[in-house]
């Protein structure tokens, strides 16, 4: 079999979860090596629970059906060592060898902020998300989320709706639309952005396989942003990951009355930064706001519209417009 596959194998049919597969190659170097490794040697390397399904996918028609069945998909199986491979995922200890991509070539951006929240949220929640996403992906930036009902999917749309770069991280094979509400925003993202997935075709969506893709979001970006998180909410496990990868961490504020948004207020406590507007994440990344000729365009025009003064105290609660005048 030719180098690639070898690699398919080990990433979709040996059974063997991410961080094994590490452990695994620092003793193999290759996956054919361990392909090709006798038996008795994988009783010593491999619980009892998966050696029965390893041993079974070490056939080679099987390997080459599947992998040829991804072309028909038009699903894409991307090596680490290649140039489509995202980049800052390989800097996190546990990244997957392979990825797959269906959709358009995932193209880094200088700064990518990652956008996670409630799958449940207020409509102050969603417009929150799909301003902000907006404003971030107009100057240059790209936006990653899980593609997830609520937060997550108000931010693919945010970024969608200007033509912005934005990336689809899931929790299932990449083959498999869940959830089912949001079925049209798969299809736009097929067709005009990118969606991966570390899992092969036809993976369910077990719920911990969530948890677990959340490394893969923070790893891709350079920080995450909670627009609204309830106290336990699952995006706090993304800021958690992030922490560990050292990204920095934004969080939304909202209504002290709401529990809502006490997951994002208790990382505010905690040491994220209070955001309110992009010009919050930019400050915490230097070197992009030098280098962006979008962002010093973006705040020398801003400096200069008088709008600008209206504009900073309009927000998503309503005000009068004698109070808006004063």
């Amino acid at each position: 079999m030719e180098d690639k596959l070898y690699w398919y194998w080990l990433s979709a049919m040996s059974g063997i979860s991410c961080r094994k597969q590490h452990q695994l190659m620092k003793v193999f170097l290759h996956p054919k090596e361990l392909f090709l490794a006798p038996t008795h040697i994988i009783e010593e390397k491999i619980s009892k629970k998966i050696q029965s399904r390893f041993l079974e996918s070490r056939k080679e028609e099987l390997i080459k059906k599947g992998y040829d069945a991804l072309k028909k998909q038009q699903i894409r199986f991307l090596l680490y060592d290649e140039t489509e491979y995202p980049g800052r995922l390989k800097k996190i200890y546990d990244y997957p060898y392979g990825m797959f991509q269906k959709g358009q070539a995932w193209r880094e951006k200088a700064l990518t902020i990652a956008v996670v929240g409630s799958r449940n949220p207020t409509a102050y929640g969603i417009e929150v998300t799909k301003y902000l996403t907006r404003e971030l992906t107009k100057l240059g930036v790209g936006v990653v989320s899980g593609l997830a009902k609520g937060i997550d999917g108000a931010a693919h749309r945010g970024a969608c709706h200007i033509k912005g770069s934005t990336a689809g991280i899931l929790g299932c094979g990449i083959d498999r639309i869940y959830p089912w509400d949001n079925y049209q925003l798969f299809y736009e993202m097929y067709e005009t952005q990118t969606v991966f997935s570390e899992y092969p075709p036809g993976t369910a969506p077990n719920p911990w396989r969530f948890p677990e893709r959340n490394r893969i979001i923070s790893g891709m970006s350079d920080g995450i942003l909670v627009t609204e998180a309830e106290e336990k909410s699952g995006s706090l496990i993304t800021a958690d990951l992030g922490l560990e990868q050292n990204k920095e961490i934004f969080a939304v504020p909202g209504p002290i009355t709401s529990k809502k948004h006490e997951g994002c207020h208790g990382l505010i406590k905690q040491g994220a930064k209070l955001t309110e507007t992009v010009e919050d994440i930019f400050s915490e990344f230097p070197n992009f706001t030098k280098s962006s000729k979008n962002i010093r365009h973006f705040q020398k025009k801003s400096l200069a519209n008088p709008e600008k003064k209206v504009y900073d105290v309009v927000d998503l609660y309503p005000r009068h417009l004698d109070e808006i005048a004063s």
